[in-house]
């Protein structure tokens, strides 16, 4: 065997270990967060991630899955007799364990009530006969596509929720990196409330501030806008080094990891602000600097305090073993969670009529950050985009439906929000396919708003 077959070899085998941990990991969750059914996970969802990120190198159904509804635990194993173990932890969602520790207080999460208040600041909904064609396309997109759940917000108020069957405004879904952008509202709250400051010329990681660390100079809003100069990268997608081992960008998702330790153990590649690079280690960087900011709990701080307060009523942070959120992409929640986000950028840190985010950190994190601007660019050529902080933004028309204005939030398989400000809109969707037509969806909304005014 030649040297070159035998990296390929190994490299198999590597993916397949690691898509193994990946849908162990997304079943628990589905299930025990989510509150779906096994046999709608392994039909749909496992199918798509195993060929989307690892090309079909192994198939769900050589997986064998053994479930612990009492404890929330799964463990699933390959014919080789390889296995992972992922545990629900209540409000922490769930979290892959090394081995088959038995020492982890395992708990479903059990979703809360829907509170009939008018959203935002409840879960109120009531359809508007006079926006029949806005729900007739919002209804079309989720029969035609992959879609899970679409929300629409019109001038403040939520004109159209739908949602594909086995879904609702109560269940929440995976929002993957939709949540950079969440990481960015939580450092802006914090900061309002002046318990960190963002442009503070070192970011508080205290494994960064040795005298001559290379590190020490990133500041948080570097690290919000992908511009840490850290060394880890991402792969291309559809490439053969997504899943190995080597593939830092997804390791939160498919093994066992401590932020601290990613965090800690990362180098420089290049000075920071100098090159954007879309990459999952800047937010991780965040996630540890906010433990260090609050205290060890930090979980049960964000949870408790800053989500509700951004109205965050259905949204799950997960976490390393450690209780660090895993906010490069690891929470799950909804359209109308989403929604909120969107019209927090939208209403400049207003929402529902309440001064939620300073206005100017909403300037900040919709100004294009210093790398991105320069065209200083390092990675998958398709994430190379106007960015600010944890924003994307419409400049250069990389959506061709939506006004250059618009800026967004995405996330893997079709998680995305919207926010047009010229025409008072937010749109939110969930969903499950690999590569999604959001501009079907702005088309269809954009279509469909001047018909409603007409049949005021």
């Amino acid at each position: 065997m030649t040297e070159g077959r035998r990296v390929s070899v190994d490299g198999v085998a590597q993916r397949r270990r690691n898509v193994l941990g990946l849908c162990t990991k997304e079943l628990c969750s589905a299930m025990f967060v989510s509150g779906r059914a096994a046999p709608d996970v392994l039909d749909h969802d496992l199918t798509v991630l195993c060929t989307t990120f690892a090309g079909g190198v192994l198939d769900p159904a050589e997986i064998s899955f053994d479930v612990d509804h009492r404890r929330g635990a799964v463990v699933g194993t390959l014919p080789d007799g390889s296995s992972r173990r992922a545990v629900a932890s209540g409000d922490k969602g769930a979290a892959l364990v090394e081995g088959r520790r038995h020492d982890l207080p395992g708990r479903p999460l059990w979703a809360g009530d829907l509170s009939p208040r008018e959203w935002p600041h409840g879960d109120g909904f009531r359809p508007d006969p006079r926006h029949a064609p806005l729900h007739d396309g919002v209804r079309a997109h989720l029969a035609t596509t992959g879609a899970r759940g679409v929300a629409v917000v019109h001038r403040g108020i939520l004109v159209a929720q739908d949602f594909a069957p086995g879904f609702g405004p109560d269940v929440p879904t995976r929002g993957w990196s939709t949540a950079k952008t969440l990481t960015a509202l939580i450092v802006g709250w914090l900061a309002g409330r002046e318990v960190l400051d963002p442009r503070a010329a070192r970011a508080p990681v205290s494994a960064w501030r040795g005298e001559h660390d290379s590190r020490a100079d990133i500041r948080l809003l570097d690290l919000l806008g992908l511009q840490s100069g850290l060394s880890t990268g991402r792969r291309e997608d559809g490439s053969d080094e997504m899943l190995t081992d080597a593939d830092d960008y997804f390791a939160p998702y498919f093994r066992p990891v401590s932020v601290a330790a990613m965090v800690s153990g990362v180098g420089s590649a290049w000075p920071a602000g100098k090159t954007f690079s879309y990459k999952s280690i800047d937010h991780l960087a965040v996630s540890l600097a906010l433990r260090e900011t609050v205290g060890a709990d930090v979980h049960a701080v964000l949870s408790a305090t800053v989500l509700p307060a951004l109205g965050l009523r259905h949204s799950v942070l997960e976490t390393d073993a450690e209780g660090v959120p895993l906010l490069c992409g690891a929470w799950y929640t909804t359209p109308g969670d989403l929604a909120r986000i969107g019209a927090l950028l939208l209403g400049r840190g207003e929402l529902g009529g309440r001064r939620v985010l300073p206005e100017a950190w909403i300037d900040t994190m919709l100004t294009e950050s210093d790398a991105s601007c320069a065209g200083r660019t390092e990675g998958p050529s398709a994430l190379r985009h106007p960015y600010g902080a944890s924003v994307w933004l419409n400049r250069d028309g990389h959506v061709p439906a939506a006004p250059r204005e618009m800026s967004y939030a995405l996330g893997s398989l079709g998680q995305a929000v919207f926010v047009l400000p010229e025409h008072d809109l937010v749109i939110a969707r969930t969903g499950l396919e690999p590569t999604p037509d959001h501009g079907s969806l702005i088309t269809a909304v954009l279509t469909a708003l001047p018909l409603c005014e007409v049949s005021r």
